[in-house]
């Protein structure tokens, strides 16, 4: 199921508003291995290959927004992006075509089309919410894929319907999918029809429901797409796998399961807290840390990283290529929170350590080794900065990016102004480039408020994205208490925007 946090601020309330996956990025792809002790691919501008350029190949890209995105972003990658569904494709190809973003290619292709289509060797290969949703023989068409096309010491990211968590959703998604056989209405009504039923069978205290999920934890399911539905619950492939499957999967292709993209997910994070440091410590092999890790948080999905070859980093090599990316907020500095309920328990880092790096990171991005040289500087801890770096990257308020590269500012500049241009229409995107190689997220409204005149007061710039956006909105809509909210608050975002380079 699709991750609520990863999708645009306005998609439940504004159609077109595209998702963007911030870990599909290669630099995001390229921390997720450091942190969990691999090295980056060859291609890598942290790796082997410094200035050489990388190949990136999306399978089931969909609309292949994040291609085109991360493209514009990454001017020396060479960029595909594969689909069966052709309609889609062309809404890719279009974005790309009116962004300028030349080094992405779209390849209309079924899975075992993709095995026999001339492709480069690829440093990275992503699939995004494919992997548990599809039969048993297209899973082995993307391993053999992977096989064929995937570089020693190439990156694959896979994310997938995870057990033991997911088990608890299956009785009412078992409800779904066979009450709907045969039967001709809309997903949202049937999926009122089988909550009433689960809701009724749960009230009986039947054993098989008692052990699912209670029925008012479904009540969020009103917030997905019913495309999202449809292939959640009605899809009679749909089928969750525990971590050690997928390892075992792609381990036949030659790919170590380096760990989680989620630095909060790692076990190196996790190990140094309870009760994880006493249980996974009594678990001798790494897939089966992974494994006991799920049962102890009830995962639900997973969004891993795997390596070709596996090759290890050794310490010495682990610094210098963590000092080679570099760091970004990804939120305004007055947002920051210094204590935050994170998954492995509450985070308090309020702190002088802390409170540098964040005013550091305001001015733009930096790198581990800058941040560490201002602080030494200033007779601080070279530690106290590493850690509490990482608590900033745990709590989800910083983000691992390329250092800013002069070839990607016209390229990322172009596509801004492409995706610009759609605010307002059915083919807004809510998310635009930047040089650093990656995009952010930048809701519709702010969009529009970035082509406004920087003098004109809140209640003006909302008054004139509505024009836009929803001018027949009753004076009550949510989209209009969206819109009004983000104005009120847009000149302190249009700092942040300043900063991360994708403001006009």
């Amino acid at each position: 199921m699709e991750n609520p946090e990863n999708r645009a601020p306005e998609a439940a309330i504004i159609p077109g508003a595209r998702a963007f996956q911030k870990d599909l990025a290669p630099a995001y792809l390229d921390h997720a291995c450091i942190v969990n002790g691999y090295a980056p691919p060859p291609g890598s501008p942290v790796g082997e290959g410094m200035g050489a350029g990388f190949a990136y190949c999306e399978l089931y890209c969909g609309s292949g927004t994040t291609s085109a995105l991360l493209a514009a972003a990454n001017p020396l990658g060479d960029f595909h992006a594969i689909d069966a569904r052709e309609q889609m494709l062309e809404g890719g190809k279009a974005l790309a075509e009116a962004g300028k973003a030349r080094n992405v290619k779209f390849h209309h292709a079924t899975m075992e089309q993709a095995i026999e289509l001339s492709l480069p060797q690829f440093d990275y290969i992503v699939l995004d919410g494919v992997y548990s949703w599809v039969p048993l023989r297209e899973r082995a068409q993307v391993l053999a894929f992977v096989r064929k096309f995937l570089k020693p010491g190439g990156v694959v990211f896979v994310s997938y319907n995870a057990r033991p968590g997911s088990d608890r959703i299956e009785p009412f998604r078992r409800l779904f999918l066979e009450t709907a056989r045969g039967v001709q209405t809309d997903v949202k009504t049937h999926l009122a029809y089988t909550r009433e039923l689960y809701a009724a069978l749960y009230a009986a205290k039947v054993p098989a429901i008692l052990a699912g999920v209670p029925p008012e934890a479904l009540k969020d399911l009103d917030t997905l797409p019913p495309e999202a539905l449809t292939t959640d619950f009605a899809n009679p492939f749909a089928n969750p796998l525990y971590v050690t499957d997928v390892a075992a999967d792609f381990a036949a292709v030659d790919c170590q399961l380096a760990g989680p993209a989620d630095m909060g997910e790692t076990l190196p994070t996790l190990m140094s807290h309870e009760p994880y440091k006493t249980l996974l410590g009594r678990v001798q092999t790494a897939f089966a840390r992974e494994l006991v890790k799920d049962y102890l948080r009830g995962t639900r999905a997973r969004r891993d990283v795997l390596v070709r070859g596996g090759r290890r980093l050794a310490a010495d090599n682990r610094d210098m290529m963590m000092n080679s990316l570099a760091f970004v907020l990804e939120i305004p500095v007055a947002s920051v929170r210094y204590k935050v309920r994170a998954s492995l328990g509450e985070m308090v880092f309020d702190n002088e350590h802390a409170h540098g790096i964040v005013d550091l990171l305001s001015k733009g991005p930096r790198s581990l080794g800058e941040l560490v040289q201002q602080a030494l500087a200033k007779d601080a801890d070279a530690q106290a900065v590493v850690v509490n770096l990482h608590a900033l990257l745990i709590t989800g308020q910083v983000r691992p990016v390329y250092r800013p590269m002069p070839e990607a500012q016209a390229s990322a500049r172009a596509m801004q102004t492409t995706v610009r241009t759609r605010a307002g229409t059915a083919s807004a995107i809510g998310f635009l480039p930047s040089a650093i190689g990656t995009a952010f997220a930048v809701p519709v409204p702010d969009q529009l408020f970035m082509q406004m005149g920087a003098s004109d007061s809140a209640d003006a710039m909302a008054d004139a994205a509505l024009k836009r956006m929803a001018p027949d909105a009753p004076a009550n809509s949510p989209i209009r208490d969206f819109v009004t909210k983000r104005a009120r608050a847009y000149r302190t975002n249009a700092a942040l925007y300043a900063m991360l380079g994708i403001s006009t």
